[in-house]
C-alpha cells in the first residue's frame, strides 16, 4: 500500500476502487489516502501509517482539529473502507 496526501483535484483524477482509506483535510482542499496506485504528484508520501499517523498529530488542525490526530489503528485496511460511491 501506498501513503499519500493529495490536493482534492489529483483525488478525483484517481481509481477509486483502488483507494483502501480516503480522510478529508478540515478545509477540504486535501486528502489522506492509502491506495495500492502509485501517485505522481502527491502533497506528501508517508513509508509507514505511523509516519502518516505521526504527521495528522503535528497538524492535527488540517485534519481532526480537535488538538489529536488520526491513530495509526484507524489506517488499518479492513478497519476502515473507502466507499467509492459516495464521491460519484
Amino acid at each position: 500500500m501506498n501513503y499519500y496526501i493529495v490536493t482534492t483535484t489529483v483525488f478525483n483524477t484517481l481509481i477509486k476502487t483502488n483507494i483502501k482509506y480516503m480522510h478529508p483535510s478540515n478545509d477540504g482542499t486535501k486528502r489522506i489516502i492509502i491506495t495500492s496506485d502509485n501517485v505522481s504528484t502527491p502533497l506528501n508520501t508517508f513509508a509507514t501509517t505511523t509516519a502518516l499517523s505521526d504527521y495528522t498529530f503535528t497538524n492535527n488542525s488540517d485534519w481532526v482539529g480537535d488538538g489529536t490526530g488520526i491513530e495509526e489503528s484507524d489506517f488499518e485496511i479492513g478497519e476502515v473502507i473507502y466507499d467509492p460511491t459516495i464521491d460519484n
